[in-house]
């Protein structure tokens, strides 16, 4: 699952859509998927699912699935955007889209395909527009300017799952690292990720532990879906010459 190369980062909209192939998740009717990394060793892999029409079958691998865009229903119940749904291995799934399809946010813990047999397990969802946001305790003992949310969605011995929120011209004037595994995608708005410039909607990046990154700094608000192995804390230092947040951002949104 985490034995990755590093994707710092890139925007999902510069990947190609591919056919889905037969038997994975999201194959029928066409589906496509844009591949945004994969684990070689156990075929862990994230991407994004387009789909239309009806999918079903047993979910072989564990999955965690935010919805971006269009509307359906999972096992009868409806789904929409910025749900989270958690998809446990040998789930017994039937994913209708509706008539606008379905764009997906897929993290598969092993290979996206459906086994054979009967499922289970079933889904479960989570509405993160109804819960509230609460201050965001990645820092540790450092406090954060005002601004800085989290969402938390999941939590077990597996994963720490999140939503992450800034609010506009929200700022970490230090680099950062983390002693975690650390995938994320930003499902809408803007944030400076330090000399690697600024990161859109669409943007992905998987790191591994204690890669420093920032500055950060956020001029419109934003908002990421974040997978890390275990709830994370951080370790902070001083950027070098010619990499303060303001220096970087005139550049970055100057461009």
């Amino acid at each position: 699952m985490w034995d990755r190369s590093d994707v710092d980062f890139i925007h999902s909209s510069d990947v190609p859509w591919l056919a889905v192939p037969d038997g994975e998740f999201g194959a029928a009717s066409g589906g496509r998927k844009r591949l945004l990394s994969r684990d070689p060793g156990d075929g862990a892999e994230t991407s994004v699912v387009r789909l239309v029409d009806r999918h079903r079958g047993v979910l072989a691998a564990e999955a965690d699935v935010f919805v971006l865009s269009g509307a359906g229903t999972l096992d009868g119940n409806p789904v929409e955007v910025n749900d989270y749904v958690h998809l446990p291995a040998g789930s017994e799934v039937d994913l209708v889209a509706g008539v606008r399809g379905l764009v997906l946010y897929c993290g598969f813990w092993g290979p996206p395909v459906f086994g054979a047999g009967a499922g289970g397990e079933r889904a479960k969802v989570t509405r993160t527009e109804l819960l509230k946001w609460k201050p965001a305790e990645w820092s540790g003992d450092v406090k954060l300017d005002p601004g800085a949310m989290a969402k938390p969605l999941r939590e077990d011995d597996r994963a720490f799952i999140y939503l992450a929120g800034m609010m506009p011209g929200w700022r970490s004037e230090a680099e950062e690292s983390h002693p975690v595994y650390e995938e994320s995608f930003k499902i809408h708005g803007d944030v400076l990720m330090g000399a690697r410039g600024v990161m859109r909607e669409g943007a992905y990046f998987f790191r591994s532990p204690d890669v420093f990154h920032g500055p950060l700094y956020s001029r419109g608000g934003t908002m990421s879906f974040i997978r890390s192995d275990k709830a994370t804390t951080t370790e902070y230092r001083d950027p070098p010459a010619g990499g303060a947040w303001d220096e970087l951002a005139r550049r970055a949104y100057g461009d």
